[in-house]
């Protein structure tokens, strides 16, 4: 990345439209956070049987994401309106292992999203679409060209969503449940 290049990376507070803010996750945000990620938890339980409930992994699996976020230099957002958190999303970037030739070597790198969640009484207000275009937004200002999101193959809103703002299906992955004999 070009030195003199400006940080879009949300350093700063911005504004999306009069009520609504994307900002950095703050320390104090983190119980609101868990309890997003707990709700995100049970509504991807209705769509395969192998998540166990949000309340058995909110708080230890936030904290694998800040991790995550800080080691790979993303992101942990909310959108907030009038002094209440709506949602949420996590991002960093992802690196394929140095022996993992089969993609041109551009994009080797590339911006991932791990989490979003909008609460359900904020959906349909463009609070989905203002997260993500901050996580675009990060990653352009690293110099990435590529963004890449999963979601559960039975979760048709997430991915008429995904698909409403420009994202096209990449891999796909199939599972087939093996059953003890």
């Amino acid at each position: 990345m070009d030195g003199d290049a400006p940080d879009l990376s949300l350093s700063r507070t911005i504004t999306i439209e009069p009520d609504l803010i994307i900002r950095n996750a703050l320390p104090g945000d983190r119980s609101i956070l868990v309890g997003f990620r707990e709700a995100l938890q049970d509504s991807e339980r209705e769509y395969h049987p192998n998540r166990p409930p949000g309340v058995e992994i909110g708080d230890a699996h936030l904290a694998y994401l800040e991790e995550l976020a800080l080691e790979r230099d993303g992101r942990i957002y909310v959108a907030g309106s009038a002094g209440d958190i709506l949602g949420f999303l996590v991002c960093f970037i992802e690196r394929l292992d140095a022996g993992d030739l089969h993609v041109y070597d551009r994009e080797r790198e590339y911006g991932y999203i791990s989490d979003l969640y909008v609460s359900p009484r904020s959906r349909g207000r463009g609070i989905g679409t203002a997260l993500m275009e901050a996580a675009e937004s990060h990653f352009r200002g690293r110099g990435l060209s590529v963004i890449r999101v999963n979601t559960l193959a039975d979760n048709r809103a997430a991915i008429e969503f995904y698909r409403a703002i420009d994202y096209g299906f990449y891999e796909i992955t199939l599972e087939k449940r093996l059953e003890e004999k």
